[in-house]
């Protein structure tokens, strides 16, 4: 689950995007590469905190409470995801508890057969035999005879001690881990109430920003200001972010022209180029129409340089592929990825959702080629 960056500290940030790098990336930044990662880092903070001012009270409101769902839906996930392994781990348990039980119940029963055999025999008997014997070779069979029966009994003793020792720690473990799984589950409820009511909340600051957008005749205005905060980030992401060479045994996303996998699975509702409010907006990506909650997935490796809310278009990452690359996941409900970190094709980065107040659920998808949008259609694999 991702840690929250909220005001993008510029240390923390530089720190995440110099020394995350992964196992299958083992390449490092030139010390002149670094001395201008930690300026660009200055600006983009001072972007940041630039755009913070100019959300208006019920922005602020929606960032908060679009974030506290993000927050809870990741917890909601990581909670389930504990309690399927759980739930995984108490079956097995079980079925060790009973094949144990099992086992004891028979080496019980072969050790009860001994003690009864040798009560029978009796002390008396058995120097009797002996006794009896004329040959002193017989007499000395029968001892190393008497001698492997009484190490088989001890072993066997010795047995089902050690499987009564067994069952005992899997009880222990069954009533720990039953336990666990009673308080996740209890946890899992209470997050979940929490998310409901969270999700009213937005619901109703969604509903009052759109009567206020509309009572002023702002929509189009507002769209366009949300689409050039977005042109500046990724224009100060661009400026900010270090181009390191692709990893060595990773295809350039160059290369990847026309394969490269659809990050969800979805239908498109806006096009590249869409003509959005009667025309005077042009859509620079996909908006994809799915479900809330399905994964949204890296489409190539690459190292997240955003992962944050940006007014208009909510929960926002993205990611640079290198090459001057670059792909933004927008509309998210939860992230999955935080800043600095180094993702595969295909890792799960996101969930689908509808935070930046929108009120269809789904994703918005753009590529871009050195800071410029370029149409995915050419760049993902057909259906």
């Amino acid at each position: 689950m991702p840690k929250r960056i909220s005001h993008w500290g510029c240390g923390l940030l530089l720190a995440a995007l110099i020394t995350a790098a992964p196992v299958w990336a083992q390449q490092e930044a030139t010390q002149a590469q670094l001395d201008e990662l930690k300026d660009k880092i200055s600006d983009l903070q001072g972007w940041l905190k630039q755009a913070k001012g100019q959300r208006s009270d019920l922005e602020e409101s929606l960032k908060k409470t679009e974030t506290q769902i993000a927050h809870l839906v990741n917890q909601i996930q990581d909670n389930t995801e504990e309690a399927r392994t759980l739930k995984q781990r108490l079956d097995a348990l079980r079925q060790e508890q009973r094949e144990l039980t099992a086992k004891r119940e028979q080496q019980a029963e072969f050790l009860r057969k001994q003690i009864r055999a040798a009560y029978a025999m009796g002390r008396q008997e058995y120097l009797k035999v002996l006794l009896n014997q004329q040959s002193p070779d017989r007499v000395a069979r029968l001892l190393r005879y008497y001698d492997y029966i009484n190490r088989e009994r001890t072993q066997r003793i010795e047995d089902y001690l050690a499987t009564a020792r067994q069952l005992d720690n899997v009880k222990s473990e069954i009533l720990q881990r039953d336990q666990r799984l009673q308080a996740v589950r209890q946890d899992l409820q209470s997050r979940r109430q929490d998310l409901e009511a969270q999700q009213q909340e937005r619901h109703q600051l969604v509903a009052t920003l759109n009567q206020r957008i509309q009572g002023r005749g702002d929509q189009l205005s507002k769209m366009q200001a949300d689409q050039a905060r977005l042109e500046e980030l990724l224009n100060a992401v661009t400026e900010a972010i270090v181009d390191l060479p692709p990893p060595r045994d990773a295809k350039p996303f160059p290369q990847m022209r026309g394969q490269l996998p659809w990050p969800l699975t979805g239908r498109i509702t806006t096009a590249f180029g869409g003509h959005l409010m009667n025309g005077k907006v042009i859509s620079h990506g996909w908006f994809i129409r799915a479900q809330e909650g399905t994964p949204v997935k890296a489409i190539h490796g690459g190292r997240v340089v955003f992962s944050d809310w940006i007014r208009g278009f909510g929960m926002v990452v993205i990611i640079d592929h290198g090459d001057g690359f670059m792909s933004l996941y927008g509309h998210n409900q939860s992230l999955r990825k935080s800043t600095g970190d180094w993702v595969h094709g295909g890792d799960i980065i996101a969930t689908a959702g509808t935070s930046g107040g929108r009120s269809q659920s789904g994703l918005y998808f753009e590529i871009r080629k050195k800071g410029q949008p370029i149409d995915p259609i050419s760049w993902i694999t057909k259906r």
